[in-house]
């Protein structure tokens, strides 16, 4: 048998041609930059694909991309529309005095009815309803960390509808720290997007940048169709 085999493989060495054909897929970027494709997907997630002419993920990176884009931009003045909402809101219905739209200012407003005691004071006052009152159990001044021109009240909590007042103000409050963190995700995922096209841009150009002749052997015996004898293809 292994006499046989032999014979067999000496006649097709004897009786064939060798065709070799090159994966051209294997060099077409070797004459790229790297530093370009890398700095492309840095700049616009996608584009050192384009540079390297892998077509497959170039939309789906520009297309993420721009959606986050557009959601980053749109949450953060969504977020500045809640916190101005809000602060009128507590000028209109608490009385705030001041124009300043600091958000730990307005959240301090919205933790407490009042700065210095509650109009109409109801029955049995939560001991952290007045601003000034906590201050002083905690040992500190009254103005040290807020100015006394900055005042507020919200009123009793026997009303409801003083009540139903601080609760759509802290439900605004709410909705600004929502889109703060969408914001944040989405400037957070545009990060993440470049660092991912520019890993594909790398993996892209080690995949076809190779100046080597070959990377695979493949041995592929075909008759001849106008003489005797086989071909044998070598694919690299």
């Amino acid at each position: 048998m292994r006499i046989l085999c032999a014979l067999l493989l000496a006649a097709v060495t004897a009786f064939s041609q060798v065709v070799i054909s090159v994966d051209e897929n294997v060099s077409k970027n070797s004459d790229k930059n790297i530093a370009l494709a890398i700095g492309a997907s840095a700049l616009l997630p996608g584009m050192g694909e384009l540079y390297l002419e892998e077509m497959d993920m170039v939309r789906p990176f520009v297309w993420t991309d721009a959606a986050l884009w557009v959601t980053a931009i749109g949450s953060y003045f969504i977020g500045d529309r809640y916190i101005s909402s809000a602060h009128d809101y507590a000028v209109r219905h608490a009385g705030l005095t001041t124009g300043s739209r600091k958000v730990s200012m307005l959240n301090t407003v919205g933790d407490y009815r009042s700065r210095g005691g509650v109009d109409g004071q109801n029955s049995s006052p939560d001991m952290d309803e007045d601003y000034n009152q906590a201050m002083i159990r905690a040992g500190k001044k009254i103005d040290e960390e807020l100015s006394t021109n900055i005042q507020w009240d919200w009123g009793s909590s026997d009303n409801p509808e003083t009540s139903r007042h601080i609760d759509e103000y802290k439900s605004r409050l709410r909705h600004f720290r929502e889109s703060r963190i969408v914001f944040q995700v989405s400037v957070g995922a545009l990060v993440l997007n470049r660092v991912v096209s520019i890993l594909d841009a790398v993996r892209i150009y080690r995949k076809t940048s190779s100046k080597a002749f070959a990377e695979r052997i493949q041995f592929l015996p075909e008759f001849n169709e106008e003489g005797s004898g086989l071909l044998m293809n070598v694919k690299f």
